[in-house]
């Protein structure tokens, strides 16, 4: 068990767009859903689960109009269900992170105040699961090819899963694909891809059924060169 502080939340990627630069608190609650089931004659009050999870996000930070900074990040997503991921423990192949495959933002709202640098806050109702993953290639520049070097080790092979993708910025290329890779141990196969991403920023969400095998890599290519 560690104790981490706000130095390493890793990332926070809205649709691709990365607002870590300008934020400083995320606030994440899933609640579950509980109804009073009390009746008549009854000395103390009851509750039961209905087996439904709710869950809210709240971002608050700086207003910055920069191309694909705060402002081109929020301003056209009041209503609009967003592929959502943050990360609180390191931006490092491993480390944990959530992942929102439908964030629906329900607010935007800029702040001025005397002698304070403008803000830009915006709220969140989960539109479906909330997921926990595992980084499998750190939100970082990357150019050229992957390779299996840094598989992520679970120790053991699973039943279904999903996988997220962030595109932050492309340079000089046409496209990337980027594979989800899966090994027992004795070779490497495809375990999922992604669509080509053509421009940036850009993310999806993908659901794998099936066997998961122990170790996962990413593998990426991209289509006339580029970063």
């Amino acid at each position: 068990m560690a104790k981490y502080g706000s130095n390493k939340v890793g990332f926070f990627l809205i649709d691709g767009y990365d607002v870590l630069g300008v934020s400083t608190q995320i606030t994440d609650e899933i609640e579950a859903d509980i109804e009073e089931t009390t009746s008549l004659g009854d000395d103390w009050a009851k509750h039961e689960y209905t087996d439904l999870r709710r869950a809210e996000l709240s971002q608050e930070g700086y207003f910055d109009d920069a191309t694909d900074s705060s402002h081109d990040a929020l301003d056209a997503g009041i209503g609009v269900e967003r592929v959502l991921c943050y990360n609180v423990t390191g931006n490092e192949i491993g480390q944990q992170f959530t992942g929102y495959s439908g964030a629906l933002q329900s607010s935007y709202t800029k702040v001025a105040s005397r002698g304070e640098l403008h803000r830009a806050n915006a709220s969140y109702l989960g539109a479906g699961q909330v997921d926990e993953g595992v980084i499998l290639h750190s939100h970082v520049s990357t150019e050229g090819d992957d390779t299996e070097d840094d598989a992520v080790d679970n120790e053991t092979s699973s039943e279904d899963g999903v996988a997220y993708l962030q595109v932050s910025e492309l340079e000089d290329c046409d496209s990337i694909t980027v594979n989800i890779r899966e090994s027992s141990g004795n070779g490497w196969s495809t375990l999922a891809s992604f669509t080509a991403v053509e421009s940036a920023p850009d993310s999806e969400r993908i659901e794998i059924e099936g066997s998961i095998e122990r170790y996962l890599a990413v593998s990426w290519s991209f289509t006339n060169a580029g970063a």
